[in-house]
């Protein structure tokens, strides 16, 4: 597989405030596959997204590193422009309520493809049949509030399907459905992903989304990545100690354990007040006192396997 996406050493800032929200970190993508960004609320996931999709909010800017992208060289034209599609996770808060689903869709087609007409109505028809939903010609007339929240996600995905994306972002595609609409979410994903052989970002605080979709997970933690592994290896043998306490979370179906979950006591600091050394030794029970004086440097774990730790769990 050729190499997709490289990020070096990413800084985003408020610049006005001297505030580092993501604060250097590196990863890679390769085409056909699909990395899982996991951690809490507030660790910096969708703003890593924003910063690799240029769609920084106003006032937020990248001050540092490098982001390299490898275009398809065969697309031109409108084709060639974008590659990189987002899928928010408020579906509804998305889509402009005064449009019908049609003009929403028909306008990317003709924005992406230069489609227009019968053209882009017969290929909108076809890209909603394609995320599942039916009676696609009469559906085109309808507006975002006549749909369920699960079918408005299929909306965006086919929204995000018509500017034929070599890389697809999904921010919490599943974080306000139903359980059985995130099951048929997480299924389209998968196949759509099969079918073109593009790239998956999926982005959650849900392991166990990360791990039926990704290929290899980054756990992040305010700003930075303190681990990378392949999924299986990350849940086998979590090395970072954050890593680790956020398997714990996680309710077990097993009958032989049946042990809680276990909570990560205090809470995600905020950028503009990060405690000094790694930022989760405040919350971490093997930190020392080299924990607080400086931040680790990232040391292999396995051959694939790299954590950012002083004290690993799993050396």
């Amino acid at each position: 597989m050729s190499k997709l996406l490289t990020v070096r050493d990413l800084v985003v800032e408020v610049p006005e405030r001297n505030m580092t929200i993501i604060g250097g970190i590196s990863f890679s993508l390769e085409a056909g596959q699909t990395l899982g960004l996991v951690g809490e609320s507030g660790c910096g996931k969708s703003m890593t997204c924003y910063a690799v999709a240029d769609m920084l909010p106003r006032g937020i800017a990248r001050t540092g590193g490098s982001i390299e992208f490898a275009r398809d060289p065969l697309k031109s034209g409108k084709a060639a422009d974008p590659t990189i599609a987002m899928i928010f996770q408020d579906p509804t808060s998305s889509l402009n309520p005064v449009h019908t689903i049609g003009y929403y869709l028909e306008s990317a087609l003709y924005r992406h493809q230069g489609l227009k007409g019968n053209d882009a109505r017969l290929e909108a028809m076809r890209l909603l049949e394609r995320v599942g939903i039916d009676r696609a010609k009469s559906r085109l007339r309808a507006y975002p509030h006549q749909f369920s929240g699960g079918m408005n996600q299929r909306v965006m995905i086919a929204h995000a399907l018509a500017a034929r994306p070599q890389l697809l972002i999904a921010d919490e595609p599943t974080t306000a459905l139903d359980v059985t609409m995130q099951a048929q979410i997480l299924h389209l994903l998968e196949d759509l992903k099969a079918e073109t052989g593009m790239g998956l970002i999926i982005v959650s605080h849900d392991l166990g989304i990360i791990a039926r979709l990704a290929d290899r997970a980054a756990v992040m933690y305010c700003g930075k990545i303190v681990e990378t592994a392949p999924v299986a290896d990350l849940l086998r043998r979590p090395a970072h100690p954050y890593a680790r306490a956020l398997i714990a979370c996680m309710p077990s179906i097993d009958p032989a354990d049946l042990e809680p979950p276990v909570t990560i006591p205090g809470s995600v600091p905020l950028p503009d007040s990060l405690p000094e050394g790694c930022h989760f030794h405040p919350r971490c029970s093997r930190a020392s006192g080299e924990c607080a004086a400086r931040f680790p440097a990232p040391a292999m774990i396995g051959l694939v396997h790299e954590a950012s730790c002083f004290h690993p769990v799993a050396a």
